[in-house]
This record gives C-alpha cells, structure tokens and sequence, in this order.
C-alpha cells in the first residue's frame, strides 16, 4: 500500500510560512488523497517560550530592524551562526524526534528554516529515513536553508536556483515553480458582486493596505495622508490581528473624506486583492506572491533590512513595484499613478501579471506526488 501521509513543518514567524504549507496540503489533500499534517516547532515547546520568541522578534522589527538586518547579513556569512543552527537543531530535534516517526510520513516538507535545520539534523544522525522538501517563501535564499540532507528545494526564480548550486546542490534538486499561494487565487471573482458588497466604486480607483498586523506598517497614518489627495480614491486598510490597529482605523472609517473599508483577519485576501488597483505592503513574500497571482502592482514602504530588502529588489528589478521611503514620498507616487497619470501604473500591473505564478502549489503537489508517493 502506497504511503501517502506528508508532513508539513513550519513556523508562525510571519504567517507566510504557514499559509505556503496550507496552500499544498489544500492540494495533496484534494487532488492525491494524501493524509497531510502541518506542525509548528513552537508546539514542542512550552507556550510561554513560543510567546516569548515571537515578541521579543517583531519588537526588534519594530524598534531595532537594522539590529535585525544585522543579524540577518551576520547569520548569512559566519561560521558561528552554522555553529549556533546546529547547536538549536540539536536540542529541538530531540523534542520532535518521537512525533514524526508516530506520523511516519513518506516526506517531510518544511516552509521555514528553522525547522529545514532539524529535520537535516535528524536525517544526518539516521534518526528518521523519509525524505525532505524545502519551500522557499521568499524571492531570496538565505544561507540558513542549505542543507545536504534534503531531497527537494522549491523557489521562486531561477537566481535562486543559482545560488543553491553555488552552496552544493545539486540542480536536478532545485524545482523553480515560484512561491506556493491559497488555490483560491486562480478562482474567478465577481467584481460587481463584491464592489456591491463592500459599498465601494466601481469606478473608483482602490487602494488596499495591509502589512500592519504586528503593528509595523503606520497604516493610520498612510490614511491619514491620503485624505489630503484629491481624486476619486477609495481604500481597504487590513488591521490582521492586530486589535488596537483595528480600533484606531475604524475611527478614520468614519471620518476620511474618501470611502475606507476595515477588516481585521480575514480570508478572503484573493477576493479584496481582485479589486485592488494598488497595494501598498511590506514585501513580505507571501504577500509579494499572493500580489503578483492577482497582477496587483505594490509600493513597498520602508522596507526593513534582510529579506524584505532583498524581495523588494527582485520586484523592483522586475518593475513590479515601486519603493518609498517616506510619508511625502508614498504621497507624491500614489498622487501620480492614480490621479496625474495611470501610465506607470498600467507598466506596473502587466509586469505583476507576467511575475505572478497562481499554480505554484499546484505545481509543487504534483512533483512531490511523482517523486514521492508512489
């Protein structure tokens, strides 16, 4: 009998990691009758240290993120960051060790790197036999990912693959099918139905703003700022989790001179990117990708040194998005591509389009079901 069951392991630093997961085991499930199961190495430990971690990293993004971005350059090129991977492999592995060999996957997917280095440790001292998938979820390999151990990289573009071979692996092991997003994005949406259900303008033109669910981005602000615009603007600003956020947005619901609609969490991301003429984000790259399924061009606002900035290199390279480093400065390019002229903006839109890849995790299922479960 053919052993369908895959494991999914990941991380809730960022939720892009997690939602990559969701997006092929929604397909493994639906189109190869696999039995999957996601994880989060923060279950293997007590609540409190999870807590802790994830706290102590968003206020570094917030108040410190050249202090990150350090890190992240340092954890690139030392030999004491490998030293230190290996050292927290070690001592996570032996917490998860037991729950992976009660599943006994026929492979073992990881969309984080943190939990790559455990199952690359688990596999090296022949604790556990199955194979092991990495989905990179951001348009950048950080030296962090590369392990010997495993089988399978999935990324987001051809450099990537470059660079994986640079590190020693192999190219037959590096699929590029670009980040995996929700199925839901390759779904037709009925845009009166939701221009009709949201209140909005169909011929207004819709800004969406999201990103501010750890309290990063000043989406307040950014409103604030676009109430000075003249033009028929109408805006989507996205709170996530983030309560307090929420709270001060509905109060400029309220009061903005141009129609805002507010949500918290939500799910449907592909339907309100649908109508979007324009997001302004982190470039984060689950949200990059998910932007790009949907050819919705981005300004990216000040983007915090490591990852966000190498992502939103690759957009900018791609003329996909443009950057702004300032209030004035976002002000100035949204009066120009929505209200002066829409030329750059069109530029934009198509370049999103020829980027985005709807059907990576599709893509994705279906070579890991070639490879492995049969």
């Amino acid at each position: 009998m053919v052993n369908r069951r895959v494991l999914f392991i990941s991380a809730p630093i960022g939720a892009g990691h997690i939602r990559a997961a969701q997006a092929v085991s929604q397909i493994l499930r639906a189109d190869y009758g696999c039995q999957t199961q996601l994880c989060n190495i923060f279950d293997f430990f007590p609540a409190f240290i999870g807590q802790t971690v994830l706290k102590i990293y968003l206020k570094i993004l917030a108040l410190f993120p050249a202090v990150y971005g350090s890190a992240y350059k340092w954890g690139n090129h030392s030999r004491l960051a490998l030293f230190g991977r290996e050292l927290v492999s070690r001592i996570l592995a032996r917490r998860m060790v037991n729950y992976i060999s009660d599943f006994k996957p026929a492979v073992i997917i990881c969309t984080h790197a943190t939990p790559a280095g455990i199952v690359a440790w688990l596999k090296n001292n022949r604790l556990i036999t199955a194979p092991a998938a990495a989905i990179i979820t951001d348009f950048v390999v950080h030296r962090l990912w590369v392990y010997p151990e495993f089988n399978c990289y999935f990324v987001a573009h051809p450099a990537m693959r470059d660079y994986l071979c640079q590190h020693g692996v192999a190219s037959r092991d590096i699929e590029v099918t670009g980040i995996p997003v929700s199925p839901s994005f390759s779904l037709p949406v009925n845009k009166d139905e939701l221009y009709a259900k949201l209140k909005l303008f169909p011929d207004y033109k819709t800004i969406m703003i999201m990103g501010g669910g750890a309290g990063i981005l000043p989406i307040t602000e950014i409103l604030e700022l676009c109430s000075q615009i003249d033009g028929a603007l109408q805006f989507i600003a996205i709170a996530g989790k983030n309560q307090a956020l929420y709270r001060d947005l509905l109060r400029l619901e309220s009061v903005s001179k141009h129609p805002v609609r507010v949500f918290g969490y939500v799910e449907n991301i592909h339907e309100l990117m649908s109508i979007a003429d324009l997001l302004i984000s982190k470039p984060g790259g689950m949200s990059a990708a998910e932007a790009l399924a949907k050819g919705v061009p981005l300004v990216i606002f000040r983007p915090i040194p490591g990852q966000e900035i190498a992502n939103t290199r690759y957009l900018l390279d791609n003329a996909a998005a443009f950057r702004a480093d300032s209030l004035s400065e976002l002000k100035s390019m949204i009066s120009r591509m929505l209200v002066e002229d829409n030329t750059s903006l069109i530029e934009l839109r198509k370049n999103a389009v020829s980027l985005g890849q709807p059907d990576a995790a599709r893509n994705i299922a279906g070579i890991i079901a070639k490879n492995y479960l049969n």
